[in-house]
């Protein structure tokens, strides 16, 4: 026994087979057992008496906050221009438009960042971070005690920069995604 172990080649993977013997047999279909039946798909979980599913209202809770906190911001901002930062009303307005046309801009940037590079979801997490660190910076900014006229102003600016990357970015995409949920049984007609 020993001898014809040694009389045998090692196979080498790599070195092509000379033999006509084939390494492998087929396996005819009898042999294999049949399989189980697969269990029927779920559907998702729907909204309490509805037939839409469950991820439309996170994702409306979601639009809803993130709406709320813009808005909310947008809408003393000037104010905060006027009275915390002390600038004219020239430089005030400057700025609340360039930030507004910002805002209205960026959904092109945050379509090509999805489209692009890394999709809706990561682009959904990853502006949705930007546009959280945007909020904190802006209210750093507005705190007194914390530096000068120059900090609160370049925090104020970091802020207002990173908001509307944030919410511009993440419009396309959460609007698509929106769209997703739902299937053709929730046509319009």
């Amino acid at each position: 026994m020993l001898e014809e172990k040694e009389k045998e080649p090692a196979m080498n993977p790599f070195q092509k087979n000379e033999s006509k013997q084939t390494l492998f047999s087929p396996v005819s279909t009898e042999e294999v057992p049949p399989r189980a039946p697969s269990p029927p798909k779920q559907s998702p979980p729907k909204i309490c008496g509805s037939s839409y599913p469950l991820s439309i209202a996170f994702i409306v809770v979601n639009e809803f906050c993130e709406r709320f906190s813009y808005y909310g911001m947008k809408a003393v901002l000037t104010l905060y221009f006027l009275y915390f930062l002390h600038w004219n009303e020239d430089t005030s307005t400057s700025v609340y438009h360039a930030f507004n046309s910002l805002c209205y801009f960026t959904p092109i940037l945050g379509a090509a960042i999805a489209d692009s590079w890394l999709g809706k979801f990561k682009t959904i997490i990853y502006l949705s971070l930007v546009y959280v660190l945007g909020h904190v910076l802006k209210s750093l900014g507005a705190i007194p005690v914390l530096g000068g006229k120059m900090a609160h102003t370049i925090l104020s600016l970091i802020g207002l920069s990173l908001i509307a990357l944030g919410t511009g970015g993440i419009k396309p995409c959460v609007a698509a995604f929106g769209g997703d949920q739902f299937e053709e049984k929730h046509g319009m007609c």
